[in-house]
């Protein structure tokens, strides 16, 4: 399992890490949407779309759209905007933090 992570906050990227690590996995931390990974380069993307930036929504637009790589958006629940902006991307789904920390284990173990 190859992992790309767009992850600001570095308590919870230690967690994501420490997740991967357990299941064998490969952990890719991402900072700009020009180095997102390649075509056939990660199963999964896990992407903090509450610090989203311009650039972001297209680049994974063309990552979701080549069907190789899961893309999962998190944030904030209460982040109305962020679900707004990613649904108006035609980016999802958009999830709770507290829901991938809880699975976690589990995303970074399943193929898609």
């Amino acid at each position: 399992m190859r992992i790309a992570a767009v992850v600001g906050d570095l308590l919870l990227f230690s967690r994501i890490d420490a997740a991967a690590a357990s299941a064998g996995a490969m952990l890719e931390r991402v900072d700009a949407p020009d180095q997102l990974p390649a075509s056939n380069d990660a199963d999964l993307v896990l992407v903090d779309w509450s610090a989203r930036d311009d650039g972001w929504a297209e680049a994974l637009s063309r990552v979701q759209a080549r069907g190789e790589a899961r893309v999962i958006l998190f944030g904030q629940h209460t982040d109305l905007v962020a679900h707004a902006a990613a649904r108006s991307a035609g980016l999802g789904p958009m999830w709770a933090r507290s829901r991938l920390v809880k699975e976690l284990p589990t995303l970074v173990t399943e193929r898609r």
